[in-house]
């Protein structure tokens, strides 16, 4: 339980930071993790969700990936691609899940779960990045206008 605790305010933390500081990629994909954190835990984990397919969490990453594919297509940067990818093994152990009902559940949820980790970092680098070239660039940074919409 204290793990999750400690992601959670984890990916406040993360996200907040992208939306304060980033461009529009950075703000979108924020907004997209909070988002699909909070419904995570409003769907919330019954004792046997991981026992097989959880269509609830599936649900969420696929739209999360939707979500993220659209941004790395738009975005002039190239972080979104790492997040996407990242995003794309989740919907892989899930897909491995449907296929192998003999998979343990604790491996399940907890490939679910790790993944989110790199994502966070591959959002705080290129939070920081987007605001240390406007910074370097003596430029204000424009926040919404950094997607090909």
């Amino acid at each position: 339980m204290l793990r999750i605790v400690m992601f959670e305010l984890l990916q406040l933390a993360v996200s907040l930071f992208a939306i304060r500081r980033g461009g529009a990629p950075e703000r979108i994909v924020g907004w997209m993790l909070l988002c699909a954190a909070i419904f995570s835990l409003v769907i919330g984990m019954p004792g046997n969700a991981f026992r097989a397919l959880s269509i609830p969490h599936f649900s969420i990453d696929l739209l999360l990936f939707i979500g993220l594919l659209t941004i790395a297509a738009r975005a002039n940067r190239f972080w979104p691609y790492w997040i996407t990818a990242f995003e794309l093994i989740a919907l892989g152990v899930h897909g491995a899940r449907a296929l192998d009902p003999d998979l343990v559940p604790i491996v399940y949820s907890r490939m679910i779960g790790e993944v989110a980790y790199p994502m966070c970092l591959v959002l705080v680098l290129g939070t920081y990045h987007y605001t240390r070239r406007t910074r370097l660039e003596g430029v204000a940074p424009k926040p919404w206008a950094t997607l090909r919409w």
